[in-house]
């Protein structure tokens, strides 16, 4: 099951439609997966921490210039 705790997709009206940037983070079995959208195009990065997760997602945000998070707390796991 995927348990998406945390999308954030570019905000900036000057960008242009189909930028498709996005950073998300998934919960998957024992992982977290920190899933980046750049230029329409799909990347996925593993980590067995969710802190780890979480600031690698935020670095990425910062690159590609989207909305910082907002202090994400750790989700409870089904």
């Amino acid at each position: 099951m995927e348990n998406r705790v945390s999308t954030a997709s570019n905000d900036n009206p000057d960008a242009a439609p189909d930028a498709g940037m996005a950073v998300s983070v998934v919960a998957d079995r024992d992982e977290w997966n920190v899933v980046i959208v750049e230029n329409g195009v799909e990347r996925l990065q593993s980590f067995v921490q969710y802190d780890w997760a979480l600031s690698y997602a935020r670095g990425q945000r910062l690159r590609l210039g989207l909305p910082a998070l907002a202090h994400a707390s750790i989700p409870a796991q089904a």
